[in-house]
């Protein structure tokens, strides 16, 4: 039997219902609560900030854009249609292109920007704000700091369809703007010159090698063959030929004469003392014409064997001209082919004076930041709600 009497079980039902009934609501209160917190910290806070630094404290910044272009001298083999669209010329050098944009955007560009520009000043002005200027309160004054600052306010985009090259600086001046963009400009050039002489060098080196080992040899011929004319004694050997060589003549037509004699005298009076006088005469011919024969060939001296050396001289001598020649050629044609590779940096648009401040962009940087932290809110609350649902799920 229940001790408790109907009216005293309906007085400890009520505020059980009552509590029961004001659970949910302080859930709601505290969730609520806590989206707000959430909000004020995701969006309204950093809106806040962006909007009070974009739209009072940031410096204005002014931007000096220019164009360029990488060229380079090209003979291309084309032929149908092409060959009435492509002669020789001035053609796009892709690679040298990329050289170029990496050099802007690299230490020794900045280091020699300041050899002839203030570019700590210009990067860090008095009237800039803490946020915009290189030399922050919490970093160094070192050149990495410098340089990482240097890269936020130089930009170079290369067009990939038509290779054009796009330069912008911004900084706090009009002035400042142009007179780096100018500069950088300037450096391209040097740099463009500086690869040019150093593969124009690099052609001619071996070319000139070979040069040098073709004058040699063009000089140890002529120093062998003037050698060779001092050992004989003489200066055209084929000239100290052409005497013996008449004489040879003269003797065996003496020869021939005197033998016809012989014979004549023979038949016509065999008896006839002249015949042995004849006799005597030809056989001294014939000792003298073989004298003279080894004069030309047979001994170790003889004509035939200096011609033979002289001949060898002579070609050689002959081979290193050639080599001479050809070496001369090759210098040429390495300074062409360098020249034809050669780069050159043509402005398209020089660098303007900006009259307007175009940066920070304001108002877009503020919208971004206020839609950037809507999405980051609705995402964390999502998922707060999800994790939330999931630990109630595991609870029950």
């Amino acid at each position: 039997m229940s001790l408790l009497s109907p009216i005293s079980r309906k007085a400890v039902d009520v505020p059980l219902a009552a509590t029961q009934s004001s659970a949910p609501a302080k859930t709601a209160r505290r969730s609520f609560s806590f989206g707000w917190l959430l909000f004020i910290a995701i969006v309204l806070i950093p809106t806040a900030c962006a909007s009070i630094y974009f739209g009072v404290i940031a410096t204005d910044r002014y931007v000096s854009e220019s164009r360029f272009l990488v060229r380079s001298a090209s003979t291309q083999d084309v032929s149908g249609l092409s060959s009435f669209l492509q002669t020789f010329g001035i053609s796009r050098a892709d690679d040298d292109s990329y050289a170029v944009q990496s050099y802007i955007q690299s230490r020794d560009a900045l280091r020699d920007l300041m050899k002839t520009l203030p570019m700590e000043t210009y990067l860090n002005r008095e009237w800039a704000d803490t946020i915009s200027v290189c030399y922050k309160p919490w970093s160094e004054r070192t050149f990495e700091t410098l340089y990482e600052c240097y890269l936020s306010y130089v930009e170079i985009v290369r067009e990939q369809d038509t290779g054009i090259s796009w330069l912008r600086v911004d900084l706090f001046t009009p002035e400042d703007s142009q007179k780096v963009s100018e500069a950088l400009l300037r450096l391209s050039e040097d740099l463009a010159n500086r690869m040019n002489k150093r593969a124009e060098e690099d052609a001619l080196a071996n070319a000139n090698g070979l040069m040098a080992q073709a004058e040699e040899r063009v000089l140890e011929a002529q120093s062998n063959m003037t050698q060779f004319r001092n050992q004989q004694m003489f200066l055209d050997i084929e000239g100290e030929a052409s005497p013996t060589a008449t004489v040879i003549g003269e003797l065996t037509a003496e020869l021939a004469r005197t033998q016809a004699a012989i014979q004549q005298q023979t038949r016509v009076s065999p008896s006839n003392p002249i015949i042995a006088s004849l006799k005597t005469k030809a056989t001294v011919l014939e000792d003298q014409l073989n004298e003279e024969r080894l004069k030309l060939t047979g001994a170790d001296d003889a004509l035939s064997n200096q011609i033979s050396t002289f001949e060898e001289l002579t070609l050689r001598k002959a081979l290193a001209d050639q080599a001479l020649t050809l070496a001369s050629k090759a210098i040429d044609q390495a300074r062409l082919e360098a020249r034809r590779q050669s780069i050159y940096i043509e402005t398209v648009v020089r660098p303007n004076l900006p009259d307007e401040s175009t940066r920070p962009q304001r108002a877009r940087t503020i919208i971004t930041v206020i839609l950037v932290s809507l999405m980051l809110f609705a995402v964390t609350w999502m998922i707060l709600i999800g994790g939330r649902e999931h630990l109630n799920t595991s609870h029950s």
